[in-house]
């Protein structure tokens, strides 16, 4: 039985891909919309995995086709949120949200950043953080420090290999 990473990946498909003449193309455009549909459908445990895989397939430019998977997925479930889910949580948690919210307006991207780098589930920091005044630039900008490293070490290991 073969063990290797390359059993699990479907790699003749990835190699004819990589082979065509738009294979620099798309390639990388798959990881990003791949990476950008599971985190925005809030897939647990997704980054670590696609930023392995573009380690593997793409070398060092990976990092910033996951880096930008991780953003627009991000920025698709801040503003859904914000959208659907904002005005249940301000009628559910009315006066508590409201103290909170105040504070996450002034310190919020510290807050997300300290989130991203301790592993908090990415669907409880957006879609907490969209109930508050944060504004998505800094929601995003605050998203990218704070997983940027943990895309990155995965991103070395599976360039390793």
């Amino acid at each position: 039985m073969d063990t290797t990473i390359a059993a699990w990946l479907p790699m003749p498909l990835l190699e004819s891909l990589a082979a065509s003449p738009w294979g620099p193309f798309v390639l990388p455009a798959l990881i990003a919309s791949l990476t950008a549909g599971f985190v925005g459908f809030s897939i647990p445990g997704t980054i670590a995995p696609m930023s392995f895989i573009s380690g593997l397939l793409l070398g060092i430019g990976g990092i910033l086709v996951v880096a930008l998977g991780v953003l627009v997925g991000s920025h698709v479930l801040f503003l859904a949120s914000r959208r659907w889910l904002a005005g249940i949580m301000q009628e559910r948690f009315g006066d508590r949200l409201k103290s909170v919210s105040e504070h996450l307006g002034r310190r919020g991207p510290v807050y997300v950043v300290i989130a991203r780098l301790t592993g908090v589930p990415h669907v409880v920091v957006t879609a907490g953080c969209a109930a508050t005044p944060i504004t998505s630039r800094a929601f995003l900008a605050a998203s990218l420090i704070g997983m940027l490293p943990a895309i990155t070490l995965a991103h070395m290991a599976g360039h390793a290999l």
